[in-house]
């Protein structure tokens, strides 16, 4: 399977004078590539996460206490999106977000409100998607790939080998994460639909 082109990623420029006098442009640099196929496979379903209309349940299981949280996460086609995360919601609408609690609301999205789990609330997409191009960087052997169904949907698999164990990625044919294994933290997609309640994508 052919490797996808590296993606680029910014890279903020050091601001040293006379650079700060004009504003010195941050400066573009390619990401590491991955030369894995059974990774990029996973990838490429987890890149186009943020672009599809959906509505998912997941359980989240932080190994330092082994409690479950449940998350729901809430995107329509429009790109309004909402996470919900125990009893915190994350409202992305337009230009204007906003991070809830059952009392009130706060401009901007804090993550800090569920660190506790070891996740963002970005962690059905492009959070984890993040985390799998590291681990692939650091593996100690290729991934093993493999197919499975997670929550009645087709998912992609891959297995990483990395010191001290393998950790384990799956994302669902239509894109978003379907599971997720690892040292820190237990993921699994329990409720998947390609279809999202309009109504309850705003707070």
């Amino acid at each position: 399977m052919p490797v996808t082109a590296p993606r680029l990623a910014v890279v903020a420029a050091v601001c040293a004078l006379p650079a700060c006098v004009t504003g010195e442009r941050p400066t573009l640099v390619p990401e590491p590539p991955v030369n894995d196929p059974a990774v990029e496979t996973v990838l490429e379903r987890l890149d186009r996460a943020g672009s599809t209309a959906f509505t998912a349940v997941y359980d989240i299981i932080p190994s330092s206490t082994g409690t479950t949280t449940t998350a729901t996460v809430r995107q329509g086609s429009d790109g309004r999106r909402r996470v919900t995360v125990g009893e915190i919601d994350y409202v992305v609408s337009g230009s204007t977000t906003r991070t809830c609690t059952i009392e009130s609301c706060v401009d901007g999205l804090d993550d800090a409100r569920i660190s506790n789990l070891n996740i963002t609330h970005r962690f059905w997409g492009d959070s984890f998607a993040s985390r799998l191009r590291l681990d692939a960087t650091r593996n100690i052997a290729d991934g093993r790939g493999r197919v499975e169904t997670i929550a009645g949907q087709p998912a992609a698999c891959v297995g990483v080998p990395v010191i001290g164990g393998t950790v384990d990625y799956c994302a669902l044919d239509a894109g978003v994460l379907g599971r997720y294994f690892g040292a820190d933290v237990s993921i699994e997609l329990t409720s998947y639909t390609q279809t999202v309640d309009d109504a309850l994508l705003d707070r």
